[in-house]
């Protein structure tokens, strides 16, 4: 493991120091009489402490400075792949392959479970860019469906992420099957680094003009699933994606805005440790994991 103040940090199991928190270190102004454990043994200590593993890539989008854990391994996607879905489609308009206001029928035999916008559109008509929107800040399943549907399915996705420089990504089943999570399953899978360097892209690159740029990152800042800016501090943004699924399985993938125009990449995908199909999320520690990377981005290199 190189430490903190180099760059990566290999996926390594580190052992926690003697003294490291049972939580994460709230952010504070670093002193250097009381330097921060590293900080592969406090995700660590989460690790243990949750019974989950947990991978992580983080990156000042400024200075370059990076963090990674175990950022190589595979977990399900879940709902983030809906950031790829709408920026496909963003995309495509700015093609003039297709408009945003253009249509798509609700039928009731779409409702999926957990579409709480979709549900209540059923019989009638919604526009690709209000199903972006319910798909990025409700999660709405029915939505990521319907939006799939007009890209031409799951594999769509997977073609779209290597345009954005994701080599790893892939997307296979539809809504809800792909949520399942399964440990050793490479359908519907991504890795931290991948999925963070593809979300970049779509976000802050040229994968999207500037106008259709904004208006994924306009969607995205007003994701109401968050589960990183729990760990944030105040004054802080995101323009992130959450997922979650089968054996724990929660992620969450954006970039933070902080108040004097930081902008930091936050890949964060974890899943339970055990065989549980039906373990329950770790939405706390997402936003645990946050503050983790806040407090060590925070210190002076």
């Amino acid at each position: 493991m190189i430490s903190r103040r180099g760059l990566l940090l290999g996926g390594l199991s580190l052992a926690a120091v003697a003294g490291c928190a049972a939580s994460p270190q709230a952010p504070r102004s670093s002193d250097p009489a009381e330097p921060l454990p590293p900080v592969g043994d406090r995700i660590d200590a989460l690790r243990r402490r949750h019974n989950a593993e947990i991978g992580l890539y983080a990156t000042d989008l400024e200075s370059g400075r990076e963090i990674a854990v175990r950022d190589g391994d595979s977990y399900a996607l879940c709902s983030t792949f809906k950031a790829y879905a709408s920026a496909a489609i963003l995309q495509r308009a700015q093609q003039g392959r297709l408009g945003l206001t253009g249509t798509v029928r609700v039928d009731r035999a779409d409702i999926q479970p957990h579409s709480p916008v979709t549900e209540l559109r059923v019989g009638t008509t919604m526009t690709l860019a209000e199903l972006c929107q319910a798909a990025l800040q409700q999660s709405d399943n029915a939505a990521g469906n319907l939006l799939l549907r007009t890209l031409g399915g799951p594999p769509a996705i997977t073609e779209f992420a290597r345009g954005a420089g994701d080599d790893r990504s892939r997307l296979d089943r539809w809504e809800t099957a792909l949520n399942s999570a399964v440990p050793g399953d490479p359908r519907d899978t991504g890795t931290p680094r991948a999925l963070g360097t593809g979300f970049r892209a779509v976000l802050t690159g040229d994968v999207l003009d500037p106008a259709h740029r904004q208006q994924l990152e306009d969607w995205m800042r007003a994701n109401e699933t968050s589960s990183m800016r729990a760990g944030l501090p105040a004054g802080w943004s995101t323009a992130d994606k959450t997922g979650s699924g089968g054996y724990g399985t929660t992620n969450d993938v954006g970039i933070a805005y902080g108040p004097q125009g930081q902008r930091w990449l936050l890949s964060i995908m974890t899943r339970a440790a055990g065989d549980d199909a039906d373990a329950p999320n770790l939405r706390p520690l997402i936003g645990e994991i946050a503050s983790v990377v806040v407090a060590e981005l925070h210190q002076p290199q």
